[in-house]
């Protein structure tokens, strides 16, 4: 029960060494930072400390004052809108010259500790044009003001859908869902994926196969993607069950289901290096013999063929690693692939169907926001184009299987073979 108590309080309430999401609930701005923190956050337009945080609820609101943050108010001044209106705003001239109080003087107030909402009350008692105008305008206003000068700031919980919808992001949900379900993806999965935009796709086949599963991210840059995995404060064995293997040595991974000798000849280099150039202070620029042999044990597992699903979600020609990865995975494994250019797509199509596969489709995703109100229900004036192209297919093996084997019986065939043979 106290390791259960524990472990809720670490998943509801905000701890020091956790990574937490802080967003403007006006604006959708967002910075995730790890606590605890000595430097200021800053979110246009403001700056504040993040030491009050500790101890509070994931989802808190706060307020900006003076640099630091303060629970917020249950409730903000809002004006209520009247459906019987007989006020227009023809007679109103937009000269500027309406408000009295000039940005020095907001300035000032800000800084002798005036709170938003006595900033937004000298506004209203400082406009000329404010009672002139319908109940409907008066709300927008003051929604505006209050958007500006009271923000409102959430300490959220990171997850794959506040980062997927977030500008981070490259992916959208409804592509990563697609991506995530068409693969299969459940919690004792062993999974290949490689992307090189970042690692939301890493992280988010993590988040599902738990500590059971295991995440391998071929990546093409000289680190591996790292960003995503930390924010969503995974647990220690969760980080153990993500590997990284580099693009630059997937050529080591032979045919014949076992690494190529070229891993012991690096390590060896990697020796004999260090020790002839041990001087202090001075770079490596060949790898350490530790990492060689972890590189090594990951194309080992590669081999053994008991790979789930395959990801791929690339800006370049994928259809080489395609043709390595492709024979590790085992019967009825799914492969998924996310390409903007249907031509990349068109050409693992062609690869997949010279091998063994079925239920091969190719879908084209196309994300349109509508905004749904009553007399004024039309399109997002700034909505994304298509989310590229998803191929899908499940690999297919040839031969006769036992219950839980994932290797045919190739004797087992041929008898069957001779059995039906008729004889002279």
């Amino acid at each position: 029960y106290n390791e259960y108590k524990s472990y809720l309080r670490q998943m509801t309430v905000i701890t020091d060494n956790n990574y937490v999401m802080l967003v403007n609930e006006s604006s959708k701005e967002f910075k995730c930072v790890l606590l605890p923190r000595q430097q200021k956050v800053y979110i246009k337009p403001f700056s504040f400390s993040t030491s009050a945080l500790v101890g509070h609820q994931f989802g808190s609101k706060f307020n900006v004052a003076k640099g630091d943050l303060i629970p917020a108010k249950t409730s903000q001044a809002t004006v209520g809108i009247s459906e019987n209106c007989s006020k227009t705003n023809e007679f109103i001239m937009d000269d500027m010259k309406s408000q009295a109080l000039s940005q020095h003087d907001i300035i000032s107030m800000k800084d002798q500790g005036v709170t938003g909402e006595e900033i937004v009350e000298n506004l209203v008692q400082n406009s000329t044009s404010f009672h002139e105008k319908t109940e409907f305008s008066k709300a927008k206003w003051m929604k505006k003001k209050l958007r500006k000068h009271v923000p409102i700031i959430v300490a959220c919980k990171p997850s794959i859908r506040r980062i997927c919808s977030s500008s981070t992001s490259k992916i959208r949900p409804d592509v990563l869902a697609t991506l995530l379900n068409n693969a299969n993806v459940w919690e004792n999965s062993k999974v290949v994926v490689l992307e090189c935009k970042d690692d939301l796709i890493t992280s988010a086949v993590a988040e599902r196969v738990l500590e059971k599963g295991s995440v391998v991210q071929i990546f093409e840059q000289r680190l591996p993607h790292v960003l995503f995995s930390n924010w969503l404060n995974f647990t220690c064995q969760q980080k153990e069950h993500i590997k990284y293997y580099p693009l630059k040595f997937l050529s080591f991974i032979s045919t014949a289901s076992e690494p190529s000798n070229k891993f012991d000849e690096l390590v060896e280099e990697s020796i004999k290096y260090s020790q002839e150039n041990c001087h202090p202070g001075k770079r490596k620029r060949v790898e350490e013999a530790p990492e060689m042999a972890k590189l090594k044990n990951i194309a080992i597992d590669i081999c053994l063929g008991e790979l789930d699903s395959l990801i791929i979600s690339t800006t370049y020609d994928c259809v080489p690693v395609l043709e390595v990865l492709y024979q590790f995975l085992k019967s009825s494994g799914k492969v998924v692939i996310h390409h903007d250019s249907l031509t990349v797509i068109l050409e693992c199509a062609n690869f997949l169907q010279r091998s063994a596969c079925s239920e091969i489709s190719i879908v084209d995703h196309w994300f349109r926001e509508v905004q749904v109100l009553p007399g004024r229900t039309h399109p997002d004036m700034r909505m994304q184009g298509g989310g590229g192209f998803i191929l899908t297919c499940t690999k297919l093996t040839e031969g006769v299987f036992k219950h839980g084997s994932q290797a045919p019986e190739t004797n087992a065939l041929a008898t069957n073979v001779e059995e039906d043979t008729p004889q002279a």
